[in-house]
């Protein structure tokens, strides 16, 4: 198993902007849902589209330990679609620590990327993670994210906190 070091920097929000960010305009139908229960392969195949080239590795798991992480009772999820297609996805956690939502994963199919739909997709995470009151939304990003991610996530409004050194596993087929 090869390993990966990455620069993770932890950032905060404490309340919710005043203006959302509206979708693109441009002829397309976006809509984000709410899922409960998504199912595992479904779940899978957003994860590693979007996590693949990041080596995202948290999630791949076996069956039962992933239900448990992603059927959890204080997760939130939400699927952009435009047109009808999986454009993008989020992951919110409601309840590990107290009176803090934590987004857990954010992503935009690959497909989708360089479409203006990141700033709205992030804009409906920051509100759906505010939807519980909490007093600080959190986020991680590393080196190995996109590299828009770290901008982006300063330019909707968090800020950062801390950072630190991790070493990961790399995502290997």
């Amino acid at each position: 198993m090869r390993l990966l070091t990455a620069t993770v920097t932890q950032l905060v929000m404490h309340q919710l902007p005043e203006t959302p960010v509206l979708p693109p305009e441009n002829g397309r139908h976006y809509v984000v849902l709410r899922t409960r229960h998504i199912p595992l392969d479904y779940y899978r195949y957003l994860y590693v589209a979007v996590g693949r080239p990041h080596h995202w590795t948290s999630r791949l798991l076996r069956d039962d330990a992933l239900k448990r992480e992603i059927h959890a009772p204080n997760m939130r999820m939400r699927i952009l679609y435009c047109d009808g297609v999986p454009a993008g996805w989020f992951e919110l956690d409601a309840g590990r620590a107290p009176r803090e939502t934590r987004l857990v994963h954010f992503g935009i199919m690959p497909e989708f990327r360089g479409q203006g739909l990141s700033r709205y997709l992030l804009s409906q995470a920051i509100i759906a993670g505010f939807e519980e009151m909490p007093s600080a939304l959190t986020v991680e990003t590393n080196t190995l994210d996109h590299p828009a991610a770290l901008p982006l996530y300063r330019k909707m409004g968090f800020r950062p906190l801390s950072l630190r050194e991790v070493t990961t596993p790399a995502f290997e087929d």
